[in-house]
């Protein structure tokens, strides 16, 4: 005997799923002695790690323009390792970043944090350029930019507070408007089911 085990292809593609998740849970970790070396090793990965982000955005903003609104739903909700709230925030970055409105070499390695600024109307983006130290770069911190929010907002409030709603309104506004929205996500996705069924019944 040759000692060697016949597998077939599906088993052969098991082991090298789990060889290369293995690997990337390892990784590679240098042995490193100088800050500088530790600053550039760690400054690399978090590029990385945005780059990865951006991209995924890019998938999803594609996904969302191809598939039709019931089944990217359906995959956002059951199928992608992360949920609606998340896949929302990468694809408004995406969107940002390749529409110009934010530059890469600006922005933090933070999806979420980046998701911030794509709030932000033109006029404030301009303001956040504007302040010193400019409120877009690299560095900031989500805390600094929803403080830079409020102040936006108590702006508005002193310059015309006549025209802004009531808070405990609009809460509640935005609660049922987020009710029907759900029950309306909940009628397509049964109705969806039944003409996927239907379709089965039919083609058999």
């Amino acid at each position: 005997m040759s000692g060697f085990r016949q597998v077939t292809k599906a088993q052969a593609r098991g082991h090298l799923s789990r060889d290369e998740r293995i690997a990337r849970l390892e990784g590679t970790v240098l042995t490193l002695d100088r800050r500088e070396e530790f600053v550039e090793e760690i400054s690399r990965l978090w590029r990385d790690a945005q780059d990865t982000f951006l991209t995924i955005g890019r998938y999803l903003v594609q996904a969302a323009e191809r598939l039709e609104h019931g089944e990217y739903q359906a995959m956002v909700d059951n199928q992608l390792p992360f949920g609606y709230q998340v896949s929302y925030q990468l694809r408004k970055v995406a969107e940002a970043i390749d529409g110009k409105r934010l530059l890469l070499e600006e922005l933090p390695p933070s999806y979420a944090t980046i998701y911030q600024f794509t709030t932000l109307t033109d006029e404030q983006l301009t303001l956040a350029r504007q302040t010193e130290p400019p409120l877009l770069r690299p560095t900031v911190k989500r805390e600094e930019i929803v403080t830079f929010k409020r102040e936006m907002a108590r702006k508005v409030a002193s310059e015309s507070p006549a025209n802004l709603p009531d808070p405990a309104k609009r809460v509640a506004q935005l609660k049922r408007r987020k009710e029907n929205l759900l029950k309306q996500q909940a009628a397509i996705l049964v109705e969806l089911a039944k003409i996927e069924e239907e379709l089965t019944l039919v083609a058999d």
